[in-house]
């Protein structure tokens, strides 16, 4: 199989003629514009008027020897486009999210050639379509392309266009393999039966197959040859004492490796040897889970969304091992797809997996990712569900040749994607059947969904779960007591209760929103100083309306994200003192966010199958927004603390009925020994004492231990448990946390480490200035010394200190 490469510069222009150099892979936008300078300030204004013009990107180049079966492959066209070679029009695309190939053997001609693809708006081309209902502007819905960069409450609005992936012509001479198939069919006590179904173009002229597996070392463990002159071949092998891949935290990873060889043709597939299957057991009537499904169903969030009248579970469930997911959602990290690198995607999911994340969910308003983002999932151990690219709005489901689409799209994901031990579910789309169940005729998603997409699916991907939405499952869909939810439906509860109350209850009201499987948990924060002087000017840091425009919001909310962040700030940490104080409390406001819902998650493992955060990534610069690690890669507070509590075992307290009690949780599925100690903490004379120490065995789920009857306001309560290697600590103070910044306590510098102690308790540190830091925002007790490490800088790292200030003389 011969290739030529036409990547590279390109000539680009617009309607008017103007010229200019282009590069493919890219866009628009990345040709004309420094994408940096581009998100500074408000300078991303400058860039709207691209999405209204039609473009034009030529390339000449040069064949030496034409062979038979030619084919030009495009990887990625965004997205309305004719496709010219040598002034002939070969093909029209108009689907951001699949290749287009077109067979040129009649145009290609030796020697010189010209190829032309003319893009047209993709504003204008459906410009006089009915409008359709959906979240942020609509005119998305009848376009296949990237739906978030039309504008979300956390990117700003980049229409572009261009050939995004790389672009290549193919001459396919002789017989070669077109995609595999594999996966497993059992894993018992003789070890793993594998099936393999190999696909091959230009079969009929048939020839000599190879087919190799390689264990995670290299070695050659299995091997068949055979004669094939069909489009298909199914083989199965038997593989003795098989190495199970597992999700990070419950057992390794390890990669087999399929090599097929048709006589110079081969091709390579790394996989895992895994089973997967969701567990959804009715809960008895009268039992502890049904009790609590009860409860959640008479809240306000319940009263709209939740009409079950049986409840279930919904646990993932890996070669046979229940697991608990802790993950976030992944949106595209750079809103101009070409611009996404191997390196940040890597350090991205990296850093996820260093903060005890799972699990992560490819949010269905971006993209089918990168092939190397699959693989890093592979490699690291990261569960993934893939939703199809559809998100928050009634798409035409009436309209043939959108249902043609879909069928496309899914045909090429599945194919792409199936052979990833990685990927455990699908899901057809983002929100759009939130009102949906499952005895409906009708509701918006239905058709796409179970016309379009699960046909492809039961015939493609027939081993792997497919769900119809996010949320989905129960009556209705959105309803928390059974199936997945999103705790972003909730929003508009949350505001009210925010806007409404004094929030001394907080922790209390956010028990509301437990689930049995939360794929959606929002969670705003600030970003660090670091970022935040990338994107907006020193001189206008302060500049509220900058904060604005970098934070967004939605326009279905009652108030604008940025002020709900506020709000929700101040009532739960104290008034704001100065710009500073709040742009702290802003920034921390993410930690407690994480802490109080991953530590109502885990109490509640069993009835809780995971939480996956809203979200992993930026996709542009946020000043306060929904994610863990900023768009500059920089982790947010909300990161360390699901760092905090990435132990199997880790801690939390709980108040009921003014009793005090501690849980520790175990996520693995055998017993762990634990040993915990609880301190009391005077915060007005800081005299500290241990109130609880003790060992004892967690089996998987949560044990409860009584620490004491009551609690002043005065007091807080730090828990250190240590089981398996592993040290979690957690607090609890009654009603909200009144913070106060702290300046005495005593930091020392030594060969890339900072050391910190302090004569006070200090209820949050945060080391700013440094990368790499090996922890954040974390507690010190009165005459405690806490080691953090970091990568040496220009000038040693800021560090700012918390203290809590007794409630009554917050109340003064």
């Amino acid at each position: 199989m011969n290739r030529i490469d036409l990547c590279g510069e390109w000539v680009g222009h617009k309607d008017d003629k103007t010229t200019f150099i282009g590069t493919v892979p890219g866009c628009v936008h990345t040709d004309l514009f420094d994408t940096q300078k581009l998100f500074f300030n408000q300078n991303s204004k400058e860039s709207r008027f691209i999405e209204n013009e039609n473009w034009t990107y030529t390339k000449k180049f040069y064949v030496e020897k034409l062979h038979k079966h030619a084919t030009l492959i495009f990887q990625g066209l965004d997205t309305y486009c004719e496709i010219y070679l040598n002034n002939i029009k070969i093909g029209f695309a108009d689907n951001m999210f699949i290749p287009h190939s077109y067979n040129v053997d009649n145009v290609l001609q030796k020697g010189k050639n010209i190829l032309e693809v003319r893009f047209f708006s993709p504003i204008k081309f459906v410009a006089g379509k009915e409008p359709l209902p959906g979240a942020f502007t609509t005119e998305r819905l009848y376009t296949r392309r990237m739906q978030c960069t039309y504008g979300w409450d956390w990117v700003d609005r980049f229409v572009t266009c261009g050939i995004f992936k790389p672009v290549y012509i193919e001459f396919f001479d002789e017989m070669c393999v077109n995609n595999v198939y594999i996966y497993t069919d059992s894993i018992d006590c003789c070890g793993a039966q594998i099936s393999i179904c190999e696909s091959f173009l230009n079969y009929k002229y048939g020839g000599n197959i190879s087919t190799k597996i390689f264990d995670e070392h290299g070695k050659l463990i299995a091997r068949k040859n055979f004669f094939c002159d069909c489009e298909t071949y199914k083989l199965i092998f038997n593989i003795p004492e098989p190495k199970l891949w597992y999700p990070s935290g419950y057992g390794e990873q390890p990669l087999y490796t399929l090599k097929i060889s048709v006589g110079e043709c081969e091709f390579t597939q790394k996989f895992g040897i895994r089973t997967v299957r969701i567990l959804e057991q009715q809960d008895r009537k009268g039992s502890k889970n049904f009790k609590l499904c009860k409860q959640l169903q008479n809240t306000k969030s319940g009263e709209e969304y939740d009409f079950n009248t049986s409840y279930s579970g919904f646990i993932p469930v890996i070669n046979g091992t229940k697991i608990f997911c802790t993950g976030a959602n992944w949106v595209p990290c750079e809103p101009f797809p070409s611009a996404e690198t191997p390196q940040k995607i890597t350090e991205i999911l990296e850093k996820a997996k260093a903060a005890g994340i799972n699990m992560i969910r490819v949010w269905g308003g971006g993209l089918f990712e990168t092939e190397h983002f699959y693989n890093e999932c592979d490699r690291l151990g990261l569960l993934v569900t893939q939703d199809f690219l559809m998100a928050c709005g009634k798409y035409p489901e009436d309209d043939s040749d959108f249902l043609a689409q879909l069928k496309k799209e899914a045909e090429f994901a599945a194919i792409y994607l199936r052979n990833h031990p990685s990927l455990i579910w699908w899901t057809g789309d983002n929100e759009n059947a939130v009102r949906g169940n499952d005895e409906k005729k009708q509701y918006r998603g239905r058709i796409a969904s179970h016309h379009a997409i699960a046909p492809i699916m039961q015939r493609l991907d027939y081993n792997r779960p497919f769900l119809c939405s996010s949320p989905y499952g129960g009556n209705l869909y959105a309803s928390k007591t059974c199936g997945t939810t999103h705790n972003t439906q909730f929003l508009d509860d949350m505001i009210r209760y925010i806007l409404q109350k004094d929030l001394s209850d907080y922790k209390e009201h956010w028990k509301e929103y437990t689930a049995r499987f939360i794929a959606e948990e929002p969670i705003l924060g600030a970003v660090c100083c670091d970022s935040l002087k990338k994107f907006i000017s020193d001189d206008l840091i302060q500049d509220r309306s900058l904060w604005l425009y970098h934070t967004k919001s939605n326009p279905g909310l009652k108030i604008e994200l940025l002020e709900m962040a506020e709000i929700f700030a101040e009532k739960i940490f104290g008034e704001f003192t100065d710009f500073d104080d709040k742009y702290f409390k802003l920034r921390y406001l993410q930690y407690e966010w994480v802490r109080i819902t991953l530590e109502n998650a885990r109490r509640n493992l069993g009835f809780c199958g995971g939480i996956v955060y809203w979200m992993l990534n930026d996709c542009w610069p946020s000043a306060v927004g929904w994610s863990l690690i900023d768009y500059y890669n920089n982790p947010k507070s909300g990161y360390y603390a699901l760092k905090h509590m990435r132990g199997q075992v880790c801690g939390s307290f709980d108040k009921e009925n003014n009793t005090i009690y501690l849980y520790t949780s175990n996520t693995v599925p055998f017993k762990t020994e634990c040993l915990a100690e609880v301190v009391y903490i005077d915060i007005s004379t800081m005299n500290r004492r241990k109130i609880y120490s003790g060992r004892f065995s967690v089996g998987q789920n949560s044990k409860r231990i009584k620490i004491c009857e009551s609690l002043p306001d005065n007091a807080v309560l730090i828990a250190d448990i240590k089981a398996n290697n592993t040290y979690t600590r957690n607090f609890y103070v009654n009603g909200s946390i009144c913070l106060q910044k702290e300046k005495n306590f005593n930091i020392k510098f030594k060969d890339g480490a900072v050391y910190i102690s302090s004569k006070v308790y200090l209820h949050t540190v945060e080391i700013s200035g440094a990368e790499n830091v090996s922890d954040n925002y974390f507690q010190i007790l009165p005459g405690e010394t806490k080691k953090v490490s970091y990568t040496l800088q220009n000038e040693p790292p800021v560090i700012t200190a918390y203290t809590l200030k007794s409630k009554q003389e917050e109340n003064k």
